[in-house]
């Protein structure tokens, strides 16, 4: 497994890793040149120029991260990487874990490069004073670090999620004879639109009939204090988890019982 993940960060940081180094090159320039001089600079022009190429290269930082995470996943294990892939003396569920790990880890950090970025951009430096304060805050009040564990808990369970989601599609998508990518753009509408619909009837159905359990619920968690939102935090990480087991078992499924690699 660790060989795995150290193949994904080597395939995965040698292209994302550079854009994101650029991105922030082009904020700390767009920072010099928002100054009194900078600004006057054969009349502005290049401190335009340099605003429009960080939004673009803010753009294409997600989209470059998407796209070649998304590829890793369909080129290694459906593509013509597969035959070799899956040669190798590891698990099915350990290419899909690998995969999805190293999508969150690249995730974080195209997150992540974009708020430092943001910051050289602001004279305050508002993103890094607000990250002081947040651990100042955590300092003073020790008992709200528990209350952080369980949202970065749930932020890592759904985003996890999501990245299985996506791999469900795309195998789903590779199980048509022709056009397979089009195909996984076409299950994930529709799971996804699905997913939405259902979620929504289920909601106007039990409106009314769950009413008063959802009021006698909602008294009870307000009356534990703390620990009713400790108990809604960890519903929601069970619901996260239990999303992305079932995106996981599906995926596995396909790969074990319906590969086809022609």
């Amino acid at each position: 497994m660790l060989k795995l993940l150290k193949y994904e960060w080597k395939a995965c940081a040698r292209i994302c890793l550079p854009l994101y180094a650029v991105e922030l090159l082009v904020a700390f320039i767009n920072r010099l040149l928002y100054s009194d001089i900078g600004s006057k600079l054969l009349y502005g022009i290049p401190s335009i120029v340099m605003t429009m190429l960080y939004a673009a290269i803010m753009v294409a930082l997600f989209v470059v991260t998407a796209v070649v995470l998304v590829q890793r996943f369909y080129k290694n294990l459906l593509g013509s990487e597969g035959y070799l892939m899956f040669t190798l003396p590891v698990s099915v569920s350990q290419h899909i874990l690998s995969k999805a790990v190293m999508a969150l880890v690249m995730g974080v950090l195209s997150f992540v490069a974009a708020l430092v970025s943001i910051d050289l951009l602001s004279l305050d430096m508002s993103v890094g004073q607000g990250f002081v304060s947040l651990l100042r805050n955590l300092s003073a009040y020790p008992s709200d670090i528990p209350f952080m564990l369980e949202g970065v808990l749930w932020f890592v369970l759904t985003a996890l999620a999501c990245v299985l989601f996506i791999y469900l599609c795309i195998a789903l998508g590779h199980l048509a004879k022709k056009h397979r990518l089009l195909m996984a753009f076409v299950w994930y509408f529709v799971l996804s639109t699905a997913v939405q619909v259902i979620g929504l009837f289920v909601m106007m159905a039990s409106v009314e009939k769950t009413a008063a359990a959802s009021h006698a619920v909602l008294a009870f968690l307000d009356g534990m204090g703390a620990a009713g939102v400790h108990v809604i935090m960890l519903t929601l990480c069970l619901v996260s988890a239990a999303a992305g087991a079932v995106c996981f078992a599906g995926t596995r499924y396909i790969l074990v019982h319906k590969l086809n690699l022609e």
